[in-house]
């Protein structure tokens, strides 16, 4: 029994998920980052962490709204999938701190964020890797408001915890 199968044929989600990897991945060679390579992994495992937990809840059982990738099974590139979370908790937070972003403007940024997500999320819907049965991209964005918020409540926690600005 193969515990993590590969998927039967290469389809339009495969090659997103691959390129998409490719294409966020590729922020961590731009020049001057803003966290050590500790807060970098602690937040790539945290981003993961958040959306295999929401994953788990909303597309398993009892509620099943979703389907990843090609089946309600996990396989693979359900993996694979949730390691594009981190690369966009990382753009999220980078630019949270290049800009300085305060008080009312958390608030703004949050909602923001929160739209661009749910916008890249329809994209993934329309090459496959997600499978709505009751579910419609418009039902993530308070998810996303919820974890965006999260995420900077955890940044925040690490900067008091590790003591950097």
């Amino acid at each position: 029994m193969n515990l993590l199968p590969l998927p039967i044929e290469f389809s339009k989600n495969e090659w997103f998920v691959i390129l998409s990897l490719i294409a966020s991945y590729s922020v961590f060679f731009l020049p001057r980052r803003k966290f050590s390579l500790s807060i970098i992994i602690l937040i790539l495992v945290f981003s993961a962490t958040i959306a295999r937990i929401s994953d788990h809840l909303l597309a398993g059982p009892p509620l099943d709204l979703y389907d990843l990738m090609d089946s309600s099974r996990f396989e693979m590139f359900d993996i694979f999938s949730y390691l594009l979370y981190g690369p966009f908790a990382y753009i999220y937070l980078y630019l949270y701190e290049k800009f300085k972003i305060k008080h009312i403007y958390t608030f703004l940024y949050i909602v923001a964020f929160s739209i661009f997500s749910v916008g890249y999320e329809w994209i993934t819907v329309v090459f496959g890797v997600f499978t709505f049965k009751e579910w419609k991209s418009i039902y993530s964005f308070p998810v996303y408001l919820f974890v965006t918020s999260l995420t900077i409540l955890y940044y925040r926690f690490l900067r008091v915890f590790f003591k950097f600005h």
